[in-house]
């Protein structure tokens, strides 16, 4: 599992760097992202979000010894007919009202003659994407709930390579290249749903609608469950749009935002992503079995997740721009794309901490079932977003839209820690032992920061992938997160040991 998510990511990386490579930080990287993104923001809710939480404890049940399998297809193939219904008309409206929600999302691209109406024909194309990785995540749920976990772990593989294929290969030579692209993602979404259906079909389900099924009352069930996610989603979404709009107003602003948002994902989907994907069922289990031991374990889990998060976001703070030479440079991403996508990382890049204690934070509120308390705080951070936007763009441009969020992120997590703290305490902890252990972090991350300020001249003029770069970023990077992992343990902190721990748990389960 661990290999197929690995790959995943690097295919994810060759897709990203295919399409900078070959079309740079510009007006054709611009429509793209923002034609993908509007098909996107729906897919939480018919996709892997909430329907994937609420549709697999349903079918497992039923799959299970004492469970109907006759009632596991007819839920499957009921839930099939919604989705067909539903997304097939959210399809239809979201084709319909292109020219509406592009303008919606990307105002500013109307500066630019041709560019708002290229985006809405590239929208219109994609947007059936919806419906394929809807039916892709729908067998998704149904391996999962049979412990077939890796045939659908693999998928986005073969979207990430169907894209960077096409841009590799095909649209060098392409005049019109935002129409192949756009069939491209519709390839990559075919591809998503057909390499799972047989195995799907061999577990005895068969892959057509049952429409009579959608009154039934397991089906009706299952689609309750998930309107608690939708509200969140909601939130979610609107912070995407608001971005992406005020991007929109800068040249190639949403290329630059989403090549620094990139980096920042690495690292938190790396680390932070599976260490609060152990929080969550652990926290829950010993909230029930060992209510004593919870507040220990989460903050243990705040320690844990800051000791990775603060040198991370040091390093990309102070050595952004070589990071993104490396990872995206050459091409068409020229020196300018590189040193303004890194000026704009940089902005980005403590955002990591906020957003890693948010996590761990909302981790907690769903392991005591609440889950208002973090809908509200993500309100509280869209506001708090969207007004630093109006402040800091203007005058800032991309770096502006990374501080904004870093601001919005800080505040999100304080919000969360301040009412998890007021509401439920740390019955038998010891909060104070997990600010000291984050003095020492802080403490550990300034003499890393000192460090990296001088070296900063000798990783100059990375501004192209090669193994040359990489070789040197690499030379300074694991000196420095060993001097930092000993200063942190000189310091009496034991976060390494227990990372490993964690993973090594993780790993035997």
């Amino acid at each position: 599992m661990a290999v197929v998510i690995f790959f995943c990511r690097i295919t994810g990386y060759l897709r990203d760097k295919a399409l900078f490579s070959v079309m740079g930080a510009g007006h054709l990287y611009d429509m793209y992202r923002t034609a993908n993104r509007i098909p996107n923001a729906f897919r939480g809710l018919f996709a892997e979000g909430t329907l994937h939480a609420a549709f697999v404890p349903t079918l497992a049940q039923l799959t299970g010894k004492d469970g109907d399998r006759r009632e596991a297809v007819e839920l499957f193939r009921g839930l099939l007919a919604v989705l067909l219904l539903v997304v097939g008309l959210v399809v239809a409206a979201g084709i319909l009202l292109s020219p509406w929600l592009v303008r919606l999302y990307a105002e500013g691209f109307a500066g630019t003659p041709g560019k708002l109406e290229t985006t809405v024909l590239m929208n219109r194309i994609m947007f059936p994407y919806l419906l394929l990785i809807s039916m892709a995540a729908l067998l998704q749920a149904v391996l999962n709930s049979h412990e077939r976990f890796l045939l659908s772990a693999s998928t986005p593989m073969f979207y990430n390579l169907t894209i960077a294929a096409t841009a590799w290969w095909v649209l060098p030579g392409m005049a019109n290249p935002e129409v192949v692209l756009s069939l491209a993602v519709l390839v990559g979404g075919i591809l998503q749903f057909a390499v799972q259906a047989p195995a799907v079909r061999r577990l005895g389900f068969e892959i057509s609608p049952l429409w009579r099924g959608i009154s039934s009352a397991r089906v009706r069930g299952v689609l309750l469950l998930m309107l608690p996610g939708i509200p969140v989603l909601g939130i979610n979404q609107l912070n995407q749009l608001i971005s992406n709009r005020f991007a929109s107003f800068i040249d190639s602003g949403v290329s630059y935002t989403y090549g620094a948002y990139r980096v920042t994902e690495l690292v938190f989907g790396a680390v932070v992503v599976q260490l609060t994907t152990v929080l969550l069922p652990m926290l829950s289990r010993e909230l029930r079995e060992a209510p004593d031991r919870a507040p220990r374990t989460l903050l243990g889990t705040v320690a844990l997740v800051s000791f990775v998060t603060l040198p991370a976001a040091t390093v990309m703070a102070l050595l952004s721009r070589p990071l993104i030479g490396l990872l995206f440079g050459g091409g068409r991403f020229d020196t300018e794309d590189v040193v303004i996508t890194g000026a704009t990382l940089a902005a980005y890049a403590f955002s990591l901490v906020g957003t890693g204690q948010v996590k761990v934070m909302a981790s907690a509120f769903f392991a005591q079932k609440n889950t208002r308390t973090p809908m509200w705080g993500s309100l509280v951070a869209l506001i708090v977003f969207t007004g630093a936007c109006a402040l800091l763009v203007g005058p800032f441009g991309t770096v502006g839209l990374g501080w904004a969020n870093t601001v919005a992120m800080a505040c999100f997590g304080f919000f969360l820690t301040a009412l998890y703290a007021l509401r439920y305490g740390f019955p038998g902890a010891h909060p104070g032992q997990t600010l000291v252990a984050v003095g020492r972090q802080v403490a550990a991350t300034a003499v890393l920061a000192v460090g990296l300020w001088q070296v900063r001249p000798w990783l100059g003029g990375i501004d192209h992938t090669s193994l040359t770069a990489a070789l040197r970023v690499g030379a300074v990077l694991l000196p420095a997160g060993a001097i930092y992992v000993g200063l942190v343990t000189l310091l009496g902190g034991r976060e390494l040991p227990m990372l490993l721990a964690t993973f090594k748990g993780r790993a035997a389960e």
